[in-house]
């Protein structure tokens, strides 16, 4: 029993001083750093689900004011965190072959929808981005704009209903029905009747992903402080139903348009094309001047398609349909800058008579709108890569070692007074030519920079800005007396969520009940 004793003691003791002894890194670097606590880091209140990975960043962040980066510990890893606007640029951009990894952990073997853009990496990662950018450029998000159309019709509809009982709806909800539509429509080619029937199949695997969960929550945590941990216990972030449900709507998907030779303007579409050789290996030149001809041997085959749709469902849904419900939110809240979006829309309309492709690219004050949501509420508030090659950091004698992880706080720069005066007001004016040119390009990251940068951008803007149109052009918002405020976020989910529902009371616009008297 003493034998015993000592023993548990002795690896006690040997744990504590392999923790503190990892707790030099940085000193002896010469790097600056908060003191971590022991095992947790500087991520105990995140683990411990108190806050979010975006508040904590942001509470380092400002502790070091004036530093060029700042180190960190993720349990008992060192990571750096970058401040200077010039570095993130040089780690995103200049210096992108030596950060070209995320160093998201994956098991493919045992969830195969972990194999997209998010998460690969090198060759794999190159060449399948070069042969997905044509998916997502201005002409094609343009071709299948009657798609979005066809959902905001369908949208307004059950709105009206929504309004005429009076009560409070939550914008959560409704958004999330809307951008849940729109991506079934445009990325699976589905009519899945999710806005009238919350619940439909489709929409039940999209809560089962996406509601926050503690379990998932914790597999996240361990993804992302023991990568090592989660492959080896071949852990999976998605249940096994979901899985089995993306694979199979997608194998039912293109055996269905084989068989009875349909074609759809829709992203699953452009994927099907690629697979089987339809569009020529010329149109991808045109995306790229460095085409190796690995990129054009890769195979992409059901199980790559249903990856790659699945994590465009996954970040269209969720960061249009947040984006959307704190950006009512804030129109609701500042009943002047709503007053002036309407109003704009109206003109716009009284030049094209209709929702048009053309129409929404000239709404200047939407964009502003849209830009500063992006700004107070970035959907993923911080972005990471993962140093491939040994780095030094430029002007200085610190050098990045390979497999350490970099991270660009995009909150906290966003929420910095040194960039923007008052950030925890809304104003779309920032983004104002003449404002936007006062600031460095890097003081806006919503979708990251360099060859990393989000490949759906353009479709989540245009998405939010459909969705935003239909209810301002149509509904008047004001914040409910059941809103709580001032906002909070939700520290179980990935992206930036509020923690309570967000109840907004909606009327018809006087010209729209005229019209239905």
């Amino acid at each position: 029993m003493l034998l015993l004793s000592l023993f548990v003691l002795l690896c006690i003791l040997l744990l504590y001083y392999y923790m503190t002894r990892r707790y030099t890194y940085w000193l002896e670097r010469n790097v600056p750093y908060p003191k971590p606590s022991l095992f947790f880091g500087n991520n105990r209140n995140v683990a411990m689900l108190k806050i979010t990975v975006g508040e904590n960043l942001q509470r380092i962040y400002k502790m070091y004011e004036g530093y060029p980066f700042v180190g960190m510990y993720e349990l008992v890893t060192p990571v750096l965190l970058l401040r200077d606007l010039k570095l993130i640029k040089h780690i995103l951009v200049k210096d992108f072959v030596y950060f070209q990894s995320r160093g998201i952990a994956a098991n493919e073997h045992v969830d195969p929808l972990t194999a997209n853009l998010i998460n690969l990496s090198g060759p794999r990662w190159r060449n399948l981005r070069t042969k997905l950018t044509p998916a997502f450029t201005s002409g094609k998000i343009r071709h299948i704009f009657g798609l979005f159309t066809d959902v905001s019709e369908k949208f307004k509809q059950f709105v009206n209903q929504c309004a005429d009982t009076g009560e409070p709806v939550d914008i959560r909800d409704l958004s999330v029905k809307f951008t849940t539509e729109v991506i079934a429509t445009c990325f699976f080619g589905l009519e899945t009747n999710t806005i009238q029937n919350g619940n439909s199949e489709f929409r039940k695997m999209c809560k089962t992903v996406l509601d926050p969960s503690l379990i998932l929550a914790i597999k996240r945590c361990v993804r992302d402080y023991m990568p090592g941990v989660f492959k080896w216990l071949s852990i999976s972030l998605n249940p096994s139903d979901v899985i089995i449900y993306f694979m199979r709507i997608v194998n039912e998907m293109i055996t269905h348009r084989q068989m009875n030779n349909i074609t759809r303007n829709d992203i699953m579409q452009v994927l099907m094309d690629l697979r089987y050789k339809k569009i020529q290996q010329d149109t991808f030149a045109a995306q790229s001047q460095d085409i190796s001809s690995e990129a054009n041997d890769i195979v992409i085959d059901d199980k790559l398609i249903a990856a790659q749709v699945y994590i465009f469902f996954l970040a269209g849904f969720e960061t249009s349909s947040t984006t959307m419900s704190f950006a009512m939110y804030e129109l609701a809240a500042n009943p002047e800058i709503q007053k002036k979006l309407y109003d704009e829309i109206q003109s716009v309309f009284e030049k094209h008579r209709c929702i048009s492709y053309d129409a929404i690219c000239e709404m200047e004050y939407l964009d502003r709108v849209i830009r500063e949501t992006l700004r107070k509420y970035p959907p993923v508030a911080m972005t990471q890569r993962v140093c491939e090659e040994r780095y030094q950091i430029p002007d200085t004698d610190v050098i990045i070692e390979k497999g350490t992880k970099v991270l660009v706080p995009i909150y906290a720069i966003h929420h910095d007074p040194l960039y923007y005066e008052n950030p925890n007001i809304f104003d779309p004016d920032r983004f104002l030519d003449e404002n936007k040119k006062l600031r460095n390009n890097y003081t806006f990251l919503p979708f990251g920079d360099g060859p990393r940068i989000c490949i759906g951008m353009r479709f989540a803007y245009m998405q939010t800005k459909i969705g935003l149109v239909t209810l301002i052009a149509n509904f008047e918002a004001e914040l409910s007396e059941k809103t709580v405020t001032p906002l909070q976020f939700e520290p179980t989910t990935f992206t930036l969520t509020s923690k309570y529902d967000i109840w907004l009371k909606i009327r018809r616009r006087l010209q729209d009940q005229a019209g239905k008297s």
